[in-house]
């Protein structure tokens, strides 16, 4: 344990030196820091586009503990992931005691091969990364429930709700942890007899029916709280059928195709992660027949029902949920290492235990040693270059840029960075020369970059049009836009007073869609200071009436809304 802490540190602690990277994190800073009150029942209430509690409070206590000192957020983002290398070593330990298998260092190589896997450096160094770091820590602890160290052909009881309930734990951090359910529920089937020898299917479903049991009543009830508690924002599951449904034949083929695909590269970089890279948008045709391979393979594990052929279901199964991405296009990239942050701790499990059961591995055991300290070799370099590449935000970019060329958002960083150095003029010229064409996923990044050069220059009028021509299509930029745009509108109305009335009723309109998307009340107030400037005092009073019984009590503007909502009132009233 102590080699595994000292370890995960020597190579890990240039993080803490990493700034603040302007992908995600300012947003999330800029959250935490107009967030005034910590009330556990607001956290705990489903309603956001994104239900994830725990992981909000984490970010709670870097506030309330360190002050959102970002080198501070650094660390706890590598003691989260100590505390996984750890949590593979326990499980590795409990599942060698149960194979009878005496050495201590098969554990140990199962718990380096995760720490030091580069794969697993976006993540660690990475503050927005945060959520499958400490969602693997309770998929983990799941884990370790449900394998035992002694041999028995069921599952305890308590062990199946201990470990149901840390399921539900990562849910509450990231909520495709939920692709872990499966796995938990079929494992009592890879459960090996006191002989050693599989049990029958239909043996192992009567002895570990409460298992069953447990899990399945906790994917109902996972799937019930989202649905009830969420309202109209958790539409994910029926968005990805939604979208498979709703297409033709070749429809579903170019959706197989992108899935394949993403499944065949995901298992390459759990093999061979290199090259790194912040921003993958494009793999090659030639991981489609890989990604059948991987389907393949999952059938074949599922016959094997062994514990090596189990955690790399394991990891299957949670890899699955990095398959959606590509299909809905809900991030700023199709695929990310990040995504195999989870699976490859049960890969690290996998190949160890694997290898361990390999016939030559006995008879060849200095090879076996020598070859796994290369490759430990291999990855230490991997994993220290990647972490010291992320205490520079210009140089991460710069290198996404050269192995994603003509991503924009990778542009649009490193325009960022140069304008925090100062340096305006390459700045300039990096967002001057930006391509932005439709076909390209999140290209609306390009158009608000180029809309903000415009702006910068004082032509507020070209900066106007770029942005209504990115509103058209926003994607998941919407409400960035809008607030943009509305920022243009202000700047315009400053300048001449009279362009009030003609950008009167976009401003509402915007402000409308702003409060529909987000649920924020300030909105609403704003919304009654727009109304209020064209004298419609009766939708200004309704405004501020809204504004004042939703906003939060700490709210600055609560009290001027509520006292304009009562003048307001008195004025409209007969």
């Amino acid at each position: 344990m102590l080699l595994v802490v000292l370890v995960v540190l020597g190579v890990y602690y240039p993080a803490i030196f990493a700034p603040i990277n302007s992908i995600d994190d300012p947003g999330t800073i800029t959250y935490l820091l107009n967030t005034d009150s910590f009330n556990l029942r607001d956290i705990f209430t489903p309603g956001a586009v994104y239900f994830r509690p725990l992981l909000l409070l984490s970010f709670m206590a870097d506030k309330y503990l360190w002050g959102l000192q970002e080198s501070f957020m650094h660390l706890e983002n590598v003691l989260f992931h100590l505390a996984n290398a750890l949590l593979v070593l326990a499980v590795a330990r409990r599942v060698a005691a149960r194979l009878e298998i005496a050495s201590p260092l098969v554990p140990l190589a199962a718990a380096l091969l995760f720490a030091l896997h580069p794969i697993n450096t976006e993540s660690v160094n990475w503050i927005s990364g945060r959520t499958d770091p400490l969602a693997c820590i309770f998929i983990l602890t799941s884990l370790f429930f449900l394998v035992k160290p002694a041999p028995a052909p069921r599952v305890a009881p308590l062990s199946s709700v201990l470990a149901a309930l840390a399921i539900l734990a990562a849910c509450l951090v990231k909520e495709t942890s939920i692709f872990f359910l499966p796995a938990a529920l079929i494992f009592p089937f890879f459960l090996p007899g006191r002989e050693g020898g599989r049990i029958p299917p239909r043996e192992a479903l009567l002895r570990n029916w409460p298992h069953l049991a447990v899990m399945f009543t906790t994917g109902l009830g996972f799937f019930a709280f989202r649905r009830i508690g969420s309202h109209s924002h958790d539409a994910g599951v029926a968005r990805v059928v939604t979208h498979v449904a709703g297409h033709d034949s070749a429809g579903l083929a170019v959706s197989a195709r992108l899935v394949f695909k993403a499944a065949g590269f995901y298992l390459k970089k759990l093999f061979v992660p290199f090259p790194l890279n912040f921003g993958i948008i494009h793999v090659s045709d030639l991981y489609l027949p890989v990604g059948v391979a991987v389907c393949l393979l999952g059938l074949w594990l599922l016959k094997r029902r062994t514990l090596t052929a189990y955690f790399f279901l394991c990891a299957l199964a949670v890899g699955c949920s990095a398959l959606l991405v590509p299909l809905l296009n809900l991030t700023w990239t199709p695929l990310a290492e990040r995504y195999l942050y989870v699976p490859s701790a049960f890969f690290a499990l996998g190949c160890v235990f694997g290898v361990e059961g390999l016939p030559f591995a006995g008879r060849h055991r200095t090879a076996v040693s020598v070859l796994f300290l290369v490759l430990l070799g291999i990855a230490v370099w991997g994993t220290a270059t990647r972490t010291l590449l992320w205490q520079d935000n210009l140089a991460l970019f710069r290198d996404t840029l050269k192995k994603s060329p003509g991503f924009v958002p990778a542009q649009n960083e490193i325009a960022i960075a140069l304008y925090s150095r100062g340096e305006t003029g390459k700045a300039t010229r990096v967002l001057s020369s930006m391509e932005t064409p439709a076909s390209l996923i999140n290209y609306q990044y390009g158009l608000i970059t180029k809309a903000t050069v415009q702006i910068r220059k004082g032509d507020l009028d070209a900066g106007q049009a770029i942005l209504e021509e990115a509103l058209a299509e926003p994607g998941k930029h919407e409400a960035d836009i809008i607030r943009r745009l509305l920022a243009v509108y202000d700047l315009k109305i400053q300048k001449d007073k009279r362009l009030g009335a003609t950008l009167y009723p976009k401003s509402v309109r915007l402000l409308a869609r702003l409060y529909q998307i987000t649920g924020d009340p300030f909105y609403q107030y704003r919304l009654g200071i727009v109304h209020l400037a064209q004298h419609e005092d009766a939708l200004a009073g309704a405004c501020f009436a809204v504004a004042a019984a939703k906003a939060p009590a700490n709210a600055v503007y609560r009290e001027p809304a509520l006292k304009l909502a009562q003048k307001l009132a008195k004025r409209t009233s007969p």
